[in-house]
């Protein structure tokens, strides 16, 4: 009918807003962080960029895209990529403690030990009944007896 091809062109003009854009957030980003444990690295990258061109301080979507690159790693760059994602994430939430964590990862993992030894150190700051705390406490004290 044509009251239906009307409401039907009318929700398809709903959907092309940037408010439309901004309520589906949350879902369009939950949805690429399962893609990235997903191992769709392609389909959640374009998702998450999408997410910060509407809201480029969400905090999780920089996250989830040092994830990304920290599993994909098939550059040489993927590893500075995370680093810059992860950082991105803390600075937008400095109360959020995954991305310190995925840095003190990455840190320890590229030798750069001081400041792997920062980033785990506030990670049990922010989150001190972390499941993993014993093994961020295992780093840590591997890190104070050779912190060169």
């Amino acid at each position: 009918s044509m009251e239906y091809a009307q409401v039907a062109q009318a929700s398809s003009l709903v959907t092309n807003t940037a408010e439309f854009q901004r309520r589906t957030r949350p879902l369009v980003r939950d949805n690429a962080i399962l893609d990235v444990e997903a191992g769709r690295y392609g389909t959640a990258k374009a998702a998450l960029e999408r997410v910060l061109a509407v809201v480029p301080t969400d905090a999780k979507a920089h996250f989830y895209l040092g994830e990304l690159y920290r599993k994909q790693r098939r550059t040489p760059t993927a590893v500075e990529q995370a680093v810059q994602a992860y950082q991105q994430a803390a600075t937008h939430d400095p109360s959020y403690p995954d991305p310190q964590r995925s840095l003190g990862l990455l840190y320890y993992t590229t030798g750069k030990k001081s400041e792997a030894r920062q980033a785990f150190e506030r990670y049990l700051e922010l989150k001190p009944h972390a499941d993993d705390r014993q093994q961020v406490r295992e780093y840590l004290m591997e890190l104070q007896h050779n912190p060169a």
